[in-house]
């Protein structure tokens, strides 16, 4: 019995001293996690916080900022930058546009980059009105970039359907409310997206009624959709029918005069005195005596009526002296 006591003590000493011996290499206690992989960005909170990204608590509401299972990538958000001299946040790159080139009848395709892209910018309120300005883009191809420019007072750009132009597109591109009171932010906020079809883009603005009152925009109406008949959809849709008194553009030509006809009853015009040669005397005139004795007349001279400027000193004109009692 003290035999195998004995046996089984030594048998486990290395054991229990292995834990004082200094190894080359130290402990290891836990094992490697591997790194997870970058979340999708699911909206402007998860994006709070993180370097660079500075501002954009006054960014909240924008969407279409992430290109995801979910948003349409009709037109993606660029960069945003809430003004005030705030940092621009970049959300996403500019995708360079190509286009295939076909070299000769059995020639192979080539991809080649499309022409430089060009960059359009709006106004969104301010002194035009409860207006974008320019209402409408045309001819805007895959590439070019928007650039809108918040003005007073407090205003969206978001993505709607030519049907229902008042209706926030499931999916769609949304700036977000961008507050300018009075124009006190200066620069102003900006938001900057790229066109990424080349078919008919529709947005609104969500503030209040503003797109009942006609606020709206589009980029590459077609004939058979108008600008004006999308106009007219969000009157009809959230308005009272009436809309906006100030649409901005350019203001229409003045019509021409209508040409008045002299009454019939009216008699011709008489010839102007000017015609008449120009008398050099005493004019005979109009007067009235009064039962006082007091004249009340009226005299008509010319020019060379008025005596020089010594002689004409404390008179009206005429000869000096007393008016004649007739005249």
């Amino acid at each position: 019995m003290k035999a195998s006591t004995s046996l089984a003590l030594a048998a486990f000493a290395p054991l229990a001293l292995a834990r004082f011996v200094d190894f080359a290499h130290p402990e290891r206690r836990s094992h490697p996690v591997p790194e997870e992989a970058p979340k999708a960005v699911e909206g402007i909170e998860s994006l709070k916080g993180l370097e660079g990204l500075k501002g954009l608590e006054d960014l909240a509401g924008l969407k279409g900022h992430g290109i995801t299972a979910e948003s349409k990538t009709q037109i993606i958000i660029i960069w945003a930058n809430p003004g005030n001299g705030a940092a621009t946040t970049t959300l996403n790159e500019k995708v360079t546009v190509t286009q295939t080139v076909t070299k000769g009848a059995g020639g192979d395709a080539a991809a080649t980059p499309a022409p430089a892209p060009a960059q359009h910018t709006v106004t969104v309120g301010g002194p035009g009105g409860l207006v974008y300005q320019p209402e409408e883009l045309t001819n805007v191809p895959i590439g070019d970039t928007v650039v809108f420019e918040f003005l007073s007072q407090n205003h969206t750009v978001s993505q709607s359907g030519f049907a229902e132009p008042c209706t926030f597109m499931e999916g769609g591109m949304d700036s977000g409310f961008m507050a300018n009171p009075n124009n006190t932010v200066s620069p102003p906020p900006q938001v900057a997206m790229q066109v990424m079809v080349d078919t008919p883009l529709w947005f609104y603005c969500k503030q209040g009624n503003h797109c009942g009152q006609g606020m709206v925009f589009s980029i590459n109406p077609t004939a058979e959709k108008t600008h004006a008949q999308f106009k007219e959809n969000a009157i009809k849709q959230k308005g009272d029918g009436k809309a906006t008194p100030i649409t901005g553009g350019e203001p229409l030509p003045p019509a021409a005069p209508a040409e008045s006809k002299p009454a019939e009853a009216a008699p011709p015009a008489a010839a102007p005195d000017a015609a008449k040669p120009e008398a050099t005397g005493v004019v005979p005139g109009m007067g009235t005596i009064g039962a006082d004795g007091s004249c009340v007349c009226m005299v008509s001279c010319s020019a060379g009526g008025f005596p020089a400027q010594a002689q004409g000193i404390n008179s009206f004109g005429g000869m000096g002296g007393a008016l004649p009692y007739k005249m």
